[in-house]
């Protein structure tokens, strides 16, 4: 056989062994990783808090019913409720903008996790932030 023959056959077992290594050394997420899903959890239990103070903090709606006994319904946010959603909403943006910078910053492979919930969440909250300061 050709020497060229030789060197591409060991050329491509040295690059598969150097695959398997890569793939042996990422068995368990480290702390940074930890920490992400953390801010994560976090992110989202405080948007499902921030929907919660949304449902109080809201106008209430004008039914029928409650036309027709011409009973009196509230047509103004309540103030404090308020403010706590836009704290809730100002602290999921701010953990989903922190989850998303540490796992670009750690993640270093193309078929790293991109954290499509994480940006969407953070979308969102910006979007109902705006929609609620104007």
């Amino acid at each position: 056989m050709p020497f060229t023959i030789y060197m591409s056959i060991f050329i491509s077992n040295t690059f598969n062994e150097i695959l398997k290594l890569q793939i042996k050394r990422r068995n368990k997420p480290d702390l940074v990783i930890k920490f992400v899903y953390c801010l994560n959890i976090l992110s989202w239990i405080s948007f499902i808090a921030a929907l919660v103070m949304f449902h109080y903090a809201r106008p209430e709606l004008e039914y029928g019913i409650v036309k027709y006994f011409d009973l009196s319904v509230r047509t103004n946010w309540l103030g404090q409720a308020k403010n706590i959603l836009l704290l809730l909403l100002y602290c999921c943006s701010g953990l989903s903008a922190l989850g998303i910078i540490l796992g670009k910053i750690r993640s270093r492979r193309k078929y790293d996790s991109q954290r499509y919930n994480l940006i969407s969440l953070l979308l969102v909250c910006i979007s109902f932030i705006l929609v609620l300061l104007f």
